[in-house]
């Protein structure tokens, strides 16, 4: 035999629970900031202005966090937090605080290569947003 399968996990699943949809996109936000320079201080030193528009909440959290994992990944930002200012089942506007990536301060953290739609859910129950999404480690 020349080659074998091994097990091996390499996504992780977040789940997100919150009392508005503003408050769910803010804390998947804050999710992606753990997962991305883990518990590293980050200062909020300037603001990049998030406005997405999508057909369903899914596409819309699935956009927001696809954006923060590229403003760290592409543009070297880390992420402090995200403010919305406002939030529909369709369109999102906010500023993401960031500050330039330093290999000093922010601690390597196992690398996000991805958001996925696999499994990709945001709905709402007679008191809170739940979501789950799929991310590729």
């Amino acid at each position: 035999m020349t080659y074998e399968f091994l097990p091996h996990t390499a996504d992780l699943r977040l789940r997100i629970e919150a009392p508005s949809l503003e408050e769910l996109f803010e804390d998947g936000a804050r999710a992606m900031r753990e997962l991305l320079v883990g518990s590293s201080p980050v200062s909020p030193v300037q603001h990049v202005r998030i406005s997405l528009r999508a057909d369903t909440p899914d596409e819309l959290l699935l956009g927001l966090l696809r954006e923060v994992l590229y403003r760290f990944s592409a543009e070297g930002e880390a992420p402090s937090h995200l403010v919305v200012s406002h939030a529909s089942a369709v369109e999102l506007e906010g500023a993401l605080w960031v500050e330039a990536l330093s290999a000093g301060r922010h601690l390597p953290q196992p690398e996000v290569k991805a958001v996925t739609r696999h499994g990709l859910e945001v709905r709402r129950s007679a008191e809170r947003w739940m979501a789950t999404v799929l991310l590729d480690l």
